[in-house]
């Protein structure tokens, strides 16, 4: 250790050991016992008071930064679930286009058996031997024997499969309307307002 002054000056280190009457100790201590004032204490509290701001400096641009590349990554995140959800729709209609394909492909593939031409008699397909009725041409003709009229419409009990309990309580029909109703006239309704 080399003998340096007690008093400190401003670009001495305060925590440098130095050999002092007292023993070896700091040279912020040595100065402070040597003057009996707190000059040196002043000093390596700015200093501790300057280290402390650029230490908030540097912590106050990390966070700038650290939220920087936060919002970044959630952008960058946002992308790709988009990008994903696209894939997979993109992925799903190719699927169908080419199941669509498949099914049309083998529809193609069958052969197609067209419908007879009724212009072409050769076309048509055989008749039955022995039946002689001609077929249908869309003119109006009379029944033949086998067919008979519709019967006549029977107008049914509308009670049905009641139990006779039951058909003893049920309200009697109205009576049919008879005569005519005619409508108000339309002036009359007009004035009524």
């Amino acid at each position: 250790m080399t003998q340096r002054p007690l008093i400190l000056d401003n670009n001495q280190d305060p925590w440098e050991l130095i050999d002092t009457p007292w023993g070896e100790m700091e040279a912020w201590r040595a100065s402070t016992l040597a003057t009996g004032t707190m000059g040196a204490l002043a000093q390596v509290a700015a200093i501790v008071r300057s280290d402390a701001a650029e230490l908030q400096e540097k912590t106050v641009a990390f966070d700038a930064k650290k939220a920087s590349v936060l919002r970044t990554v959630n952008k960058l995140l946002s992308f790709m679930s988009r990008v994903d959800a696209l894939t997979t729709r993109v992925e799903a209609l190719e699927a169908q286009r080419k199941a669509d394909m498949a099914a049309q492909q083998k529809l193609d593939e069958e052969p197609i058996e067209l419908p007879p031409d009724f212009l072409r008699p050769q076309d048509l397909p055989p008749a039955k031997i022995g039946d002689d009725t001609p077929s249908p041409s869309g003119e109006l003709h009379a029944l033949g024997p086998s067919q008979e009229p519709e019967p006549a419409l029977e107008i049914e009990d509308q009670t049905g499969d009641l139990p006779e309990e039951l058909k003893e309580d049920l309200p009697e029909l109205p009576p049919e309307p008879r005569g005519t109703v005619y409508p108000q006239p339309v002036s009359i309704s007009l004035n009524e307002a």
